[in-house]
């Protein structure tokens, strides 16, 4: 007899060679692996293995399922015959709430409009403004790391301090940065966390607020690199959170909102047309 693993070979070549199909045709399957009752045929195996990956990878995908299911078959084997607790209840409540969660996700997928205005986006917003107030401090800033001993250090402390500095103030220092290799960070429009701008840059501070207030031009050394910070604008900590932050939630709040809406109308019809059928009967006898 083939051992398990000689079997998970010949399937594997199967999967691989166009003119083989991997299960059989016969009314009888071929087993893959077997668990005390328990039987892994091939049919089981059916979508396992994506198209257009290398053999060694199917071969891989195969042998590792067909562990994991001894695996798991083993355990359950073991569990069927000492667990003494009846589990057909909570399988029964387990099998209705997936029915129920299927039938009610199909139609909401069916029913649910997902064009959500900017102006509802907008309104939400306005109405409930004080459900987006920051837990820390976020900023718009661009900067530049640059090594120590550039001789370009000058120009970018030029570039990161003028006043005003606007959209073509931060081309001009991502053009000025490229062009001598420094990296750096240049959307001036989306806010980002003061802690990620933290992690690219050592700036070392126990009061967001303050130091965000008095610093919009920030340079800073360490070791090897001097860092070119321009702070644009900043947010901190129970201030409002800017409604292009909140935009994507905001978004989703309401689509959650005509979810439930959908649901709540779906129960509330589904029960009156039992009740009107005569399909619910409460006995409210009293012992």
């Amino acid at each position: 007899m083939l051992s398990t693993k000689s079997i998970i070979k010949v399937l594997c070549l199967c999967l691989l060679t166009s003119g083989c199909s991997l299960f059989a045709n016969d009314e009888e399957e071929q087993m893959v692996a077997q668990v005390y009752d328990y039987t892994l045929y091939q049919s089981d195996l059916e979508g396992l293995v994506p198209n257009g990956i290398s053999s060694e990878d199917s071969m891989s995908i195969v042998d590792n399922y067909v562990d994991q299911w001894i695996r798991q078959m083993v355990i359950l084997a073991k569990a069927e015959k000492n667990v003494k607790d009846d589990l057909s209840k909570q399988l029964n409540e387990y099998r209705n709430s997936l029915l129920t969660y299927a039938y009610e996700q199909q139609m909401v997928d069916q029913m649910l409009d997902t064009n959500i205005s900017e102006e509802q986006i907008q309104e939400y917003y306005n109405e409930h403004s004080g459900d987006f107030l920051l837990k820390s401090a976020i900023v718009k800033a661009v900067y530049v790391k640059a090594p120590k001993n550039s001789s370009h250090l000058q120009r970018l402390r030029t570039l990161v301090s003028k006043s005003p500095f606007d959209d073509k103030d931060v081309v001009e220092l991502e053009q000025h940065a490229t062009k001598h290799g420094f990296t750096g960070y240049y959307d001036a429009t989306t806010w980002i966390p003061f802690y990620n701008l933290q992690t690219s840059v050592p700036i070392t501070t126990y009061n967001e607020g303050l130091y965000l207030k008095q610093n919009r031009t920030i340079q800073l050394s360490d070791d090897s690199l001097s860092y070119f910070v321009r702070i644009l604008d900043y947010k901190v900590s129970d201030e409002i959170s800017p409604l292009e932050v909140q935009h994507e939630n905001i978004r989703s709040i309401l689509l959650n909102h005509r979810k439930l809406e959908i649901l709540n109308k779906l129960q509330s019809d589904l029960l009156k047309k039992a009740e009107a059928g005569g399909h619910i009967k409460r006995n409210n006898k009293k012992e």
